[in-house]
Protein backbone atom coordinates (compact mmCIF):
# COMPACT_ATOMS: atom_id res chain seq x y z
CA UNK A 1 0.00 0.00 0.00
CA UNK A 2 1.13 3.54 -0.70
CA UNK A 3 2.54 6.12 1.68
CA UNK A 4 0.28 9.13 1.10
CA UNK A 5 -2.84 7.04 0.68
CA UNK A 6 -3.80 3.43 1.01
CA UNK A 7 -2.72 1.11 -1.76
CA UNK A 8 -6.36 0.59 -2.52
CA UNK A 9 -6.61 4.22 -3.59
CA UNK A 10 -4.46 3.63 -6.65
CA UNK A 11 -7.25 4.37 -9.10
CA UNK A 12 -7.68 7.80 -7.57
CA UNK A 13 -3.91 8.22 -7.50
CA UNK A 14 -3.62 7.64 -11.23
CA UNK A 15 -6.32 10.14 -12.03
CA UNK A 16 -5.65 12.83 -9.48
CA UNK A 17 -2.17 12.17 -8.11
CA UNK A 18 -3.21 12.88 -4.53
CA UNK A 19 -0.52 10.98 -2.67
CA UNK A 20 1.75 13.99 -2.29
CA UNK A 21 1.00 16.63 0.36
CA UNK A 22 -1.53 19.04 -1.08
CA UNK A 23 0.58 22.20 -0.81
CA UNK A 24 -1.29 24.21 -3.44
CA UNK A 25 -4.73 23.76 -1.98
CA UNK A 26 -7.45 25.89 -3.51
CA UNK A 27 -10.93 25.85 -1.97
CA UNK A 28 -13.12 23.66 -4.15
CA UNK A 29 -16.91 23.62 -4.09
CA UNK A 30 -18.57 20.58 -2.66
CA UNK A 31 -21.69 18.95 -4.01
CA UNK A 32 -24.47 20.75 -2.16
CA UNK A 33 -26.71 17.75 -2.72
CA UNK A 34 -24.38 15.53 -0.69
CA UNK A 35 -24.73 16.54 2.98
CA UNK A 36 -21.54 16.35 4.97
CA UNK A 37 -23.36 14.73 7.88
CA UNK A 38 -23.11 11.48 5.91
CA UNK A 39 -19.32 11.85 6.01
CA UNK A 40 -18.33 13.24 9.42
CA UNK A 41 -15.50 15.77 9.22
CA UNK A 42 -12.84 16.53 11.80
CA UNK A 43 -11.57 19.99 12.63
CA UNK A 44 -9.73 21.45 9.65
CA UNK A 45 -11.29 19.05 7.12
CA UNK A 46 -13.25 20.08 4.03
CA UNK A 47 -15.27 17.81 1.78
CA UNK A 48 -13.85 18.17 -1.74
CA UNK A 49 -16.09 15.86 -3.73
CA UNK A 50 -17.82 12.52 -3.90
CA UNK A 51 -17.35 10.18 -6.84
CA UNK A 52 -20.35 7.94 -7.40
CA UNK A 53 -19.54 4.56 -8.93
CA UNK A 54 -21.93 2.71 -11.19
CA UNK A 55 -23.61 -0.29 -9.52
CA UNK A 56 -21.82 -3.55 -10.20
CA UNK A 57 -23.40 -6.67 -11.66
CA UNK A 58 -22.66 -9.23 -8.96
CA UNK A 59 -23.56 -12.94 -8.82
CA UNK A 60 -27.23 -13.59 -8.07
CA UNK A 61 -26.27 -16.31 -5.63
CA UNK A 62 -23.75 -16.42 -2.84
CA UNK A 63 -20.32 -16.82 -4.46
CA UNK A 64 -18.19 -19.94 -4.00
CA UNK A 65 -15.09 -19.55 -1.84
CA UNK A 66 -13.54 -22.63 -3.47
CA UNK A 67 -14.12 -21.27 -6.96
CA UNK A 68 -12.54 -17.95 -6.04
CA UNK A 69 -9.49 -19.50 -4.38
CA UNK A 70 -8.98 -21.46 -7.59
CA UNK A 71 -9.00 -18.20 -9.56
CA UNK A 72 -6.68 -16.47 -7.08
CA UNK A 73 -4.17 -19.32 -7.20
CA UNK A 74 -4.58 -19.81 -10.98
CA UNK A 75 -5.52 -23.47 -10.46
CA UNK A 76 -8.08 -25.42 -12.46
CA UNK A 77 -8.80 -28.01 -9.78
CA UNK A 78 -8.35 -28.12 -5.99
CA UNK A 79 -5.51 -30.62 -6.49
CA UNK A 80 -3.58 -27.98 -8.45
CA UNK A 81 -3.71 -25.32 -5.71
CA UNK A 82 -0.10 -24.41 -4.97
CA UNK A 83 1.27 -25.71 -8.27
CA UNK A 84 1.36 -22.23 -9.83
CA UNK A 85 2.75 -20.26 -6.91
CA UNK A 86 1.26 -18.05 -4.19
CA UNK A 87 -2.18 -16.52 -4.18
CA UNK A 88 -2.74 -13.18 -5.82
CA UNK A 89 -3.93 -10.49 -3.41
CA UNK A 90 -7.26 -9.70 -5.08
CA UNK A 91 -9.36 -9.95 -8.21
CA UNK A 92 -12.57 -8.47 -9.49
CA UNK A 93 -15.48 -10.66 -10.51
CA UNK A 94 -14.70 -9.90 -14.16
CA UNK A 95 -12.68 -12.67 -15.75
CA UNK A 96 -11.27 -10.14 -18.25
CA UNK A 97 -9.37 -6.89 -17.80
CA UNK A 98 -12.54 -4.85 -18.27
CA UNK A 99 -13.26 -4.24 -14.59
CA UNK A 100 -13.15 -0.64 -13.37
CA UNK A 101 -9.59 0.31 -12.50
CA UNK A 102 -10.37 0.89 -8.84
CA UNK A 103 -11.55 -2.75 -8.56
CA UNK A 104 -8.68 -4.41 -10.38
CA UNK A 105 -5.55 -3.22 -8.61
CA UNK A 106 -4.11 -6.24 -6.84
CA UNK A 107 -3.57 -8.94 -9.40
CA UNK A 108 -0.10 -9.44 -7.95
CA UNK A 109 1.66 -11.26 -5.14
CA UNK A 110 1.87 -9.37 -1.86
CA UNK A 111 4.04 -10.98 0.82
CA UNK A 112 1.72 -10.30 3.74
CA UNK A 113 -1.46 -11.28 1.88
CA UNK A 114 -0.10 -14.48 0.35
CA UNK A 115 1.27 -15.68 3.71
CA UNK A 116 -2.04 -15.01 5.46
CA UNK A 117 -3.91 -17.00 2.80
CA UNK A 118 -1.36 -19.82 3.00
CA UNK A 119 -1.50 -20.22 6.76
CA UNK A 120 -5.30 -19.99 6.93
CA UNK A 121 -5.59 -22.78 4.33
CA UNK A 122 -2.65 -24.87 5.52
CA UNK A 123 -4.87 -27.70 6.74
CA UNK A 124 -6.62 -28.03 3.38
CA UNK A 125 -3.95 -26.98 0.88
CA UNK A 126 -0.45 -27.42 2.34
CA UNK A 127 1.16 -27.15 -1.11
CA UNK A 128 0.01 -23.54 -1.28
CA UNK A 129 2.09 -22.76 1.82
CA UNK A 130 5.07 -24.58 0.30
CA UNK A 131 4.80 -22.65 -2.97
CA UNK A 132 4.36 -19.34 -1.15
CA UNK A 133 7.45 -19.89 1.01
CA UNK A 134 9.56 -20.86 -2.01
CA UNK A 135 8.51 -17.80 -4.01
CA UNK A 136 9.05 -15.38 -1.13
CA UNK A 137 12.41 -16.98 -0.34
CA UNK A 138 13.39 -16.39 -3.97
CA UNK A 139 12.40 -12.71 -3.60
CA UNK A 140 13.96 -12.26 -0.14
CA UNK A 141 16.15 -9.19 0.23
CA UNK A 142 19.90 -9.73 -0.14
CA UNK A 143 21.27 -6.20 0.18
CA UNK A 144 20.43 -2.79 1.57
CA UNK A 145 18.80 -0.94 -1.32
CA UNK A 146 16.92 2.15 -0.05
CA UNK A 147 15.19 2.81 -3.40
CA UNK A 148 13.02 -0.25 -2.94
CA UNK A 149 13.48 -0.46 0.85
CA UNK A 150 15.23 -3.80 0.45
CA UNK A 151 17.23 -5.06 3.42
CA UNK A 152 19.14 -8.28 3.95
CA UNK A 153 16.64 -10.97 4.95
CA UNK A 154 13.53 -8.82 4.50
CA UNK A 155 10.50 -10.45 2.89
CA UNK A 156 8.99 -8.58 -0.03
CA UNK A 157 5.88 -6.45 0.37
CA UNK A 158 4.79 -6.29 -3.27
CA UNK A 159 6.15 -8.26 -6.19
CA UNK A 160 5.73 -6.66 -9.59
CA UNK A 161 7.99 -6.50 -12.59
CA UNK A 162 9.34 -3.04 -13.32
CA UNK A 163 7.35 -2.84 -16.59
CA UNK A 164 4.02 -3.74 -14.97
CA UNK A 165 1.68 -0.76 -15.71
CA UNK A 166 0.93 -0.23 -12.01
CA UNK A 167 4.62 -0.53 -11.14
CA UNK A 168 5.47 2.07 -13.79
CA UNK A 169 2.96 4.53 -12.35
CA UNK A 170 4.18 3.94 -8.80
CA UNK A 171 7.78 4.48 -9.85
CA UNK A 172 6.86 7.70 -11.65
CA UNK A 173 4.81 9.09 -8.78
CA UNK A 174 6.43 7.53 -5.75
CA UNK A 175 9.95 6.65 -6.81
CA UNK A 176 9.63 2.98 -5.87
CA UNK A 177 12.08 0.35 -7.10
CA UNK A 178 10.95 -3.25 -7.72
CA UNK A 179 10.29 -5.55 -6.03
CA UNK A 180 9.20 -3.28 -3.19
CA UNK A 181 9.95 -4.30 0.40
CA UNK A 182 8.09 -1.73 2.54
CA UNK A 183 6.62 -4.11 5.14
CA UNK A 184 7.68 -5.07 8.66
CA UNK A 185 5.16 -7.84 9.29
CA UNK A 186 5.78 -10.02 6.21
CA UNK A 187 9.11 -11.27 7.59
CA UNK A 188 7.84 -12.65 10.93
CA UNK A 189 4.77 -13.98 9.05
CA UNK A 190 7.17 -15.81 6.72
CA UNK A 191 8.81 -17.55 9.68
CA UNK A 192 5.45 -18.46 11.19
CA UNK A 193 4.13 -19.94 7.95
CA UNK A 194 7.36 -21.84 7.31
CA UNK A 195 7.29 -23.30 10.82
CA UNK A 196 3.62 -24.27 10.59
CA UNK A 197 4.28 -26.08 7.31
CA UNK A 198 7.33 -27.94 8.62
CA UNK A 199 5.52 -29.03 11.77
CA UNK A 200 2.48 -30.31 9.88
CA UNK A 201 4.00 -33.71 9.13
CA UNK A 202 7.21 -35.72 9.33
CA UNK A 203 7.53 -35.47 5.54
CA UNK A 204 7.30 -31.67 5.64
CA UNK A 205 10.25 -31.44 8.04
CA UNK A 206 12.58 -32.16 5.12
CA UNK A 207 11.43 -28.92 3.48
CA UNK A 208 14.15 -27.00 5.35
CA UNK A 209 16.63 -28.70 3.01
CA UNK A 210 14.66 -27.77 -0.13
CA UNK A 211 16.71 -25.69 -2.58
CA UNK A 212 15.63 -22.51 -4.34
CA UNK A 213 17.34 -19.82 -6.39
CA UNK A 214 17.81 -16.46 -4.67
CA UNK A 215 17.57 -13.01 -6.26
CA UNK A 216 21.23 -13.11 -7.28
CA UNK A 217 20.80 -16.46 -9.03
CA UNK A 218 22.53 -18.54 -6.37
CA UNK A 219 21.17 -21.87 -5.06
CA UNK A 220 20.16 -21.80 -1.38
CA UNK A 221 18.18 -23.92 1.05
CA UNK A 222 15.03 -22.95 2.90
CA UNK A 223 16.97 -23.13 6.19
CA UNK A 224 19.18 -20.37 4.77
CA UNK A 225 16.11 -18.22 4.06
CA UNK A 226 14.97 -18.85 7.64
CA UNK A 227 18.32 -17.66 9.00
CA UNK A 228 18.22 -14.52 6.83
CA UNK A 229 14.70 -13.68 8.02
CA UNK A 230 15.79 -14.14 11.64
CA UNK A 231 18.86 -11.99 11.01
CA UNK A 232 16.62 -9.18 9.73
CA UNK A 233 14.43 -9.36 12.85
CA UNK A 234 17.39 -9.57 15.23
CA UNK A 235 19.13 -6.61 13.58
CA UNK A 236 15.96 -4.54 13.86
CA UNK A 237 15.41 -5.43 17.53
CA UNK A 238 19.03 -4.98 18.63
CA UNK A 239 19.37 -1.61 16.89
CA UNK A 240 16.27 -0.26 18.66
CA UNK A 241 16.72 1.37 22.07
CA UNK A 242 13.55 -0.25 23.44
CA UNK A 243 14.05 -3.56 21.62
CA UNK A 244 10.90 -3.24 19.50
CA UNK A 245 10.29 -3.54 15.78
CA UNK A 246 9.52 -0.07 14.41
CA UNK A 247 8.95 1.13 10.85
CA UNK A 248 10.01 4.29 9.04
CA UNK A 249 10.18 4.57 5.27
CA UNK A 250 13.64 5.18 3.82
CA UNK A 251 12.32 6.98 0.74
CA UNK A 252 10.31 10.23 0.61
CA UNK A 253 7.13 8.65 -0.73
CA UNK A 254 7.35 5.11 0.55
CA UNK A 255 4.65 3.46 2.62
CA UNK A 256 4.33 5.39 5.87
CA UNK A 257 2.62 2.66 7.91
CA UNK A 258 4.42 -0.52 6.89
CA UNK A 259 1.87 -2.87 8.44
CA UNK A 260 -1.50 -4.25 7.37
CA UNK A 261 -3.27 -1.07 8.49
CA UNK A 262 -1.26 0.99 6.06
CA UNK A 263 -3.51 3.98 5.36
CA UNK A 264 -1.66 7.16 6.32
CA UNK A 265 -4.13 8.17 9.04
CA UNK A 266 -4.49 4.74 10.68
CA UNK A 267 -1.82 5.42 13.32
CA UNK A 268 -2.86 8.27 15.56
CA UNK A 269 -3.30 9.44 19.13
CA UNK A 270 -6.50 9.58 21.19
CA UNK A 271 -6.99 13.26 20.31
CA UNK A 272 -6.86 12.40 16.60
CA UNK A 273 -3.32 13.69 16.02
CA UNK A 274 -1.50 11.64 13.39
CA UNK A 275 1.50 9.64 14.64
CA UNK A 276 4.86 11.30 14.14
CA UNK A 277 6.42 9.60 11.13
CA UNK A 278 9.61 11.65 11.30
CA UNK A 279 10.77 8.99 13.75
CA UNK A 280 9.94 5.32 14.09
CA UNK A 281 6.37 4.10 14.62
CA UNK A 282 5.43 0.65 15.89
CA UNK A 283 2.34 -1.55 15.92
CA UNK A 284 1.43 -3.92 18.74
CA UNK A 285 0.43 -6.93 16.63
CA UNK A 286 3.81 -6.87 14.86
CA UNK A 287 5.56 -7.31 18.21
CA UNK A 288 3.19 -10.16 19.08
CA UNK A 289 3.79 -11.90 15.73
CA UNK A 290 7.54 -11.42 16.09
CA UNK A 291 7.44 -12.94 19.58
CA UNK A 292 5.70 -16.02 18.21
CA UNK A 293 8.05 -16.16 15.21
CA UNK A 294 11.10 -16.29 17.49
CA UNK A 295 9.57 -19.14 19.47
CA UNK A 296 8.56 -20.94 16.28
CA UNK A 297 12.08 -20.67 14.89
CA UNK A 298 13.51 -21.95 18.19
CA UNK A 299 11.42 -25.10 17.80
CA UNK A 300 12.78 -25.66 14.30
CA UNK A 301 16.36 -25.27 15.46
CA UNK A 302 15.83 -27.61 18.36
CA UNK A 303 13.67 -30.30 16.77
CA UNK A 304 14.87 -30.39 13.16
CA UNK A 305 18.13 -28.47 12.72
CA UNK A 306 19.79 -29.96 15.81
CA UNK A 307 20.99 -26.61 17.11
CA UNK A 308 19.91 -26.34 20.78
CA UNK A 309 22.23 -23.40 21.38
CA UNK A 310 20.56 -21.31 18.68
CA UNK A 311 17.15 -22.38 19.99
CA UNK A 312 18.06 -21.20 23.49
CA UNK A 313 19.26 -17.86 22.12
CA UNK A 314 16.01 -17.30 20.23
CA UNK A 315 13.88 -18.17 23.26
CA UNK A 316 15.84 -15.70 25.34
CA UNK A 317 15.17 -12.95 22.78
CA UNK A 318 11.51 -13.92 22.63
CA UNK A 319 11.14 -13.66 26.40
CA UNK A 320 12.78 -10.22 26.39
CA UNK A 321 10.33 -9.07 23.71
CA UNK A 322 7.40 -10.56 25.63
CA UNK A 323 8.17 -8.47 28.70
CA UNK A 324 8.71 -5.41 26.53
CA UNK A 325 5.27 -5.85 24.98
CA UNK A 326 3.64 -5.80 28.42
CA UNK A 327 5.74 -2.84 29.56
CA UNK A 328 5.22 -0.66 26.48
CA UNK A 329 1.89 -1.57 24.88
CA UNK A 330 -0.44 -2.32 27.76
CA UNK A 331 -2.47 0.43 29.40
CA UNK A 332 -4.73 0.15 32.44
CA UNK A 333 -7.00 2.88 31.06
CA UNK A 334 -10.64 1.91 30.44
CA UNK A 335 -10.19 -1.39 32.21
CA UNK A 336 -6.99 -2.33 30.40
CA UNK A 337 -6.10 -3.11 26.78
CA UNK A 338 -3.22 -3.21 24.32
CA UNK A 339 -2.81 0.17 22.61
CA UNK A 340 -2.49 0.40 18.84
CA UNK A 341 1.24 1.09 18.92
CA UNK A 342 3.80 3.80 19.60
CA UNK A 343 5.40 6.84 18.05
CA UNK A 344 8.09 9.23 19.30
CA UNK A 345 7.97 12.83 20.48
CA UNK A 346 9.34 15.26 17.84
CA UNK A 347 12.25 16.68 19.84
CA UNK A 348 13.08 14.19 22.58
CA UNK A 349 12.27 10.98 20.62
CA UNK A 350 10.55 9.76 23.79
CA UNK A 351 8.34 6.76 23.14
CA UNK A 352 4.60 7.57 23.29
CA UNK A 353 1.64 5.22 23.30
CA UNK A 354 -0.96 5.52 20.54
CA UNK A 355 -3.72 5.06 23.07
CA UNK A 356 -6.69 4.12 20.89
CA UNK A 357 -8.77 0.93 20.93
CA UNK A 358 -8.45 -1.05 17.74
CA UNK A 359 -8.90 -4.58 16.51
CA UNK A 360 -5.12 -4.99 16.79
CA UNK A 361 -5.48 -5.84 20.47
CA UNK A 362 -7.44 -8.96 19.49
CA UNK A 363 -4.43 -10.39 17.65
CA UNK A 364 -2.73 -10.98 21.01
CA UNK A 365 -5.34 -13.65 21.73
CA UNK A 366 -4.12 -15.78 18.82
CA UNK A 367 -0.66 -16.02 20.32
CA UNK A 368 1.31 -17.66 23.12
CA UNK A 369 1.75 -14.21 24.64
CA UNK A 370 -1.28 -14.41 26.97
CA UNK A 371 -1.40 -18.13 27.61
CA UNK A 372 -1.34 -19.56 31.10
CA UNK A 373 -3.43 -19.67 34.26
CA UNK A 374 -1.65 -16.80 35.94
CA UNK A 375 -4.31 -14.39 37.30
CA UNK A 376 -2.68 -11.47 35.50
CA UNK A 377 -2.89 -13.26 32.16
CA UNK A 378 -6.52 -14.24 32.76
CA UNK A 379 -7.39 -10.66 33.67
CA UNK A 380 -5.69 -9.33 30.51
CA UNK A 381 -7.52 -11.82 28.29
CA UNK A 382 -10.86 -11.04 29.90
CA UNK A 383 -10.31 -7.30 29.55
CA UNK A 384 -9.45 -7.55 25.85
CA UNK A 385 -12.51 -9.71 25.22
CA UNK A 386 -14.74 -7.20 27.03
CA UNK A 387 -13.50 -4.44 24.75
CA UNK A 388 -13.95 -6.54 21.61
CA UNK A 389 -17.48 -7.48 22.68
CA UNK A 390 -18.44 -3.89 23.54
CA UNK A 391 -20.89 -1.91 21.36
CA UNK A 392 -18.01 0.36 20.35
CA UNK A 393 -16.07 -2.52 18.78
CA UNK A 394 -18.62 -5.14 17.72
CA UNK A 395 -20.50 -4.63 14.48
CA UNK A 396 -23.03 -6.78 12.59
CA UNK A 397 -20.16 -8.11 10.43
CA UNK A 398 -17.44 -8.50 13.05
CA UNK A 399 -14.87 -6.42 14.91
CA UNK A 400 -14.39 -2.80 13.92
CA UNK A 401 -10.85 -1.74 13.09
CA UNK A 402 -11.32 1.29 15.37
CA UNK A 403 -13.74 1.74 18.25
CA UNK A 404 -16.72 3.88 17.31
CA UNK A 405 -16.11 6.37 20.13
CA UNK A 406 -12.55 7.19 19.05
CA UNK A 407 -11.90 10.56 17.43
CA UNK A 408 -10.98 9.31 13.95
CA UNK A 409 -13.76 6.73 13.68
CA UNK A 410 -15.65 6.77 10.39
CA UNK A 411 -17.89 3.80 9.54
CA UNK A 412 -16.66 3.62 5.94
CA UNK A 413 -13.02 4.48 6.59
CA UNK A 414 -10.40 2.08 5.32
CA UNK A 415 -8.78 1.27 8.67
CA UNK A 416 -10.53 3.68 11.02
CA UNK A 417 -13.87 2.00 11.56
CA UNK A 418 -14.51 -0.56 8.84
CA UNK A 419 -14.63 -4.31 9.49
CA UNK A 420 -12.10 -6.54 7.74
CA UNK A 421 -13.38 -10.10 7.63
CA UNK A 422 -9.93 -11.70 7.75
CA UNK A 423 -9.13 -9.59 10.83
CA UNK A 424 -12.29 -10.80 12.55
CA UNK A 425 -11.48 -14.38 11.51
CA UNK A 426 -8.01 -14.07 13.04
CA UNK A 427 -9.50 -12.74 16.27
CA UNK A 428 -12.06 -15.56 16.31
CA UNK A 429 -9.23 -18.10 16.10
CA UNK A 430 -7.61 -16.39 19.07
CA UNK A 431 -10.83 -16.42 21.07
CA UNK A 432 -11.24 -20.12 20.42
CA UNK A 433 -7.63 -20.71 21.40
CA UNK A 434 -8.19 -18.96 24.73
CA UNK A 435 -11.45 -20.74 25.50
CA UNK A 436 -14.04 -18.13 24.43
CA UNK A 437 -15.86 -20.56 22.16
CA UNK A 438 -19.25 -18.85 22.07
CA UNK A 439 -17.85 -15.46 21.07
CA UNK A 440 -15.64 -17.12 18.44
CA UNK A 441 -18.62 -18.97 16.97
CA UNK A 442 -20.61 -15.75 16.91
CA UNK A 443 -17.87 -13.99 14.93
CA UNK A 444 -17.73 -16.88 12.46
CA UNK A 445 -21.42 -16.43 11.75
CA UNK A 446 -21.03 -12.68 11.32
CA UNK A 447 -18.38 -12.95 8.60
CA UNK A 448 -20.32 -15.68 6.81
CA UNK A 449 -23.41 -13.48 6.92
CA UNK A 450 -21.48 -10.50 5.52
CA UNK A 451 -20.39 -12.51 2.49
CA UNK A 452 -23.87 -13.90 1.95
CA UNK A 453 -25.48 -10.45 2.06
CA UNK A 454 -22.90 -8.55 -0.02
CA UNK A 455 -22.55 -11.44 -2.52
CA UNK A 456 -18.82 -10.82 -2.74
CA UNK A 457 -15.66 -11.52 -0.75
CA UNK A 458 -15.11 -7.88 0.13
CA UNK A 459 -11.83 -6.42 1.22
CA UNK A 460 -13.80 -4.91 4.09
CA UNK A 461 -17.37 -3.89 4.99
CA UNK A 462 -18.77 -0.85 6.69
CA UNK A 463 -18.48 -0.50 10.45
CA UNK A 464 -21.74 1.38 10.96
CA UNK A 465 -24.61 0.49 13.32
CA UNK A 466 -26.84 -1.01 10.65
CA UNK A 467 -28.33 -4.45 11.20
CA UNK A 468 -27.44 -5.37 7.61
CA UNK A 469 -23.85 -5.70 6.31
CA UNK A 470 -23.01 -3.26 3.54
CA UNK A 471 -20.07 -1.93 1.53
CA UNK A 472 -19.07 1.53 0.42
CA UNK A 473 -20.37 2.56 -2.99
CA UNK A 474 -18.73 6.00 -3.31
CA UNK A 475 -15.25 7.45 -3.19
CA UNK A 476 -15.22 10.37 -0.74
CA UNK A 477 -12.30 12.78 -0.87
CA UNK A 478 -11.62 15.46 1.72
CA UNK A 479 -8.88 18.01 2.28
CA UNK A 480 -7.17 17.83 5.67
CA UNK A 481 -5.81 21.29 6.43
CA UNK A 482 -4.09 20.20 9.65
CA UNK A 483 -1.96 17.64 7.81
CA UNK A 484 -1.98 19.56 4.50
CA UNK A 485 -3.04 16.70 2.30
CA UNK A 486 -6.00 15.07 0.64
CA UNK A 487 -7.57 12.01 2.20
CA UNK A 488 -9.83 9.50 0.52
CA UNK A 489 -11.93 8.62 3.55
CA UNK A 490 -14.24 6.18 1.76
CA UNK A 491 -13.90 3.99 -1.30
CA UNK A 492 -15.46 0.78 -2.60
CA UNK A 493 -13.66 -2.37 -1.46
CA UNK A 494 -12.04 -4.92 -3.74
CA UNK A 495 -14.63 -7.54 -4.69
CA UNK A 496 -12.62 -10.74 -4.24
CA UNK A 497 -9.96 -10.19 -1.60
CA UNK A 498 -7.77 -13.28 -1.13
CA UNK A 499 -7.52 -13.26 2.63
CA UNK A 500 -11.29 -12.79 2.88
CA UNK A 501 -11.80 -15.81 0.62
CA UNK A 502 -9.33 -17.84 2.70
CA UNK A 503 -11.02 -16.83 5.96
CA UNK A 504 -14.45 -17.85 4.67
CA UNK A 505 -13.21 -21.12 3.16
CA UNK A 506 -11.34 -22.02 6.36
CA UNK A 507 -14.40 -21.21 8.47
CA UNK A 508 -16.68 -23.35 6.32
CA UNK A 509 -14.23 -26.24 6.41
CA UNK A 510 -14.02 -26.02 10.21
CA UNK A 511 -17.78 -25.96 10.58
CA UNK A 512 -18.15 -28.92 8.21
CA UNK A 513 -15.68 -30.97 10.26
CA UNK A 514 -17.55 -30.13 13.44
CA UNK A 515 -20.82 -31.53 12.09
CA UNK A 516 -19.41 -35.04 11.69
Amino acid sequence: MIGGITHKNLAFLYTHGNTRPYNRYVEQPTDTNSPTDNYPLLKGETLLYIEHHEPRQLPHEQPSSLQEILRLTRAKTPEQIGQTGPSLAALSYDTTDNAPQHLNLFRAVFGRDSLRVAIDLLGSYPELARATILELAHLQGLEDNPNREEELGRIVHEARSADDPIAVKLTERRGWGWPYYGSVDATPDFIRTLTAYCQQSEENRAFLGQTYTDLHGNPQTISHALELALLWIERRLSSNEQGILEFKSTIPYGIENQVWKDSWDAYHHADGTIANHDHGVSSVEVQVTTYDALLDAAELFEDILDSPGRAKELRHKAEALRQTIFDIYWTDDKGGYFVLGTDRAPQSCTLRQLKVRTSNMGHALNSRLLQGDDPTMRAMRDSIVRHLHSPAMLNVSGIRTLASDEKRFRPGAYHNGSVWLWDTHHIAKGLRRQGYEDFADDLDQRILHAVAITRMFPEYVRGDNSFIPSVNTDSVIIYDKVNDRENQVEQPPQEVQAWTVAAILATKRRLARRTY
